[in-house]
């Protein structure tokens, strides 16, 4: 387990590269068997889309979050300070111990997948079940690019600009999006991407919560 907790960073001569990739691969596998087992009628399109959401960063971040996983983590002190570093960190770490349960359970005499499906499973169904009613809550950018898209036939405009110069500020991008030249949403965030996320879930937010629900160009 020392392994899996281990950041390059750390410097310590041995890191959770390999047991992260052995941890994706399972990762994967359960997600599929998973998605398979619940919602038989999907096609192999949205399976994959479910899959990737369940692999992503943004919710390996979430579980090892939920299971104190972060404060475990040997990782060098520039890491540790800068919080665009600890979350791919934690997320990968995540995967890592995946992969070293699985692994431990192997060489245990057990399945491996199956001790930890069950574990996996009841975390990932109130999310596929989010995932499938608000999917635009977990991908703004999308939500809004298949609007725009839908009703102006362009996709949305972004412009995003560094305004911190201090790496891992958490504000230091700014982006502000447009459809079809009406400004709808501004965003701030640690990266390009989450500062646009930020700016598409204001403009999608303002799409369908304000009062004309219609973007307005400008005069």
């Amino acid at each position: 387990m020392e392994e899996a907790l281990t950041h390059r960073s750390a410097g310590l001569g041995f890191d959770n590269e390999r047991l992260e990739f052995h941890g994706d691969a399972v990762l994967r596998l359960l997600a599929a068997s998973f998605l398979r087992h619940h919602w038989p009628e999907l096609t192999v399109g949205e399976l994959s889309r479910l899959r990737n959401q369940l692999a992503s960063n943004r919710e390996l971040t979430r579980l090892g979050r939920a299971i104190g996983l972060q404060p475990l983590i040997h990782m060098g002190v520039q890491a540790w300070r800068d919080p665009t570093a600890t979350t791919p960190i934690l997320a990968r770490s995540c995967e890592a111990l995946l992969g070293a349960l699985h692994e431990a359970l192997r060489l245990g005499g057990g399945d491996g997948l199956r001790e930890l499906y069950p574990w996996l499973e009841s975390r990932w169904l109130p999310l596929v079940q989010e995932l499938r009613s608000q999917p635009q809550r977990h991908d703004w950018k999308t939500a809004l690019q298949k609007w725009s898209q839908t009703a102006h036939g362009c996709l949305p405009a972004y412009v995003t600009e560094e305004v911190e110069t201090v790496h891992g500020h958490p504000h230091r991008f700014a982006a502000q999006v447009r459809v079809a030249g009406a400004l709808l949403g501004h965003g701030r965030g640690p990266s390009h991407r989450l500062a646009e996320q930020a700016a598409a879930a204001q403009a999608w937010e303002a799409l369908h919560n304000g009062p004309d629900q219609q973007p307005t160009p400008p005069g």
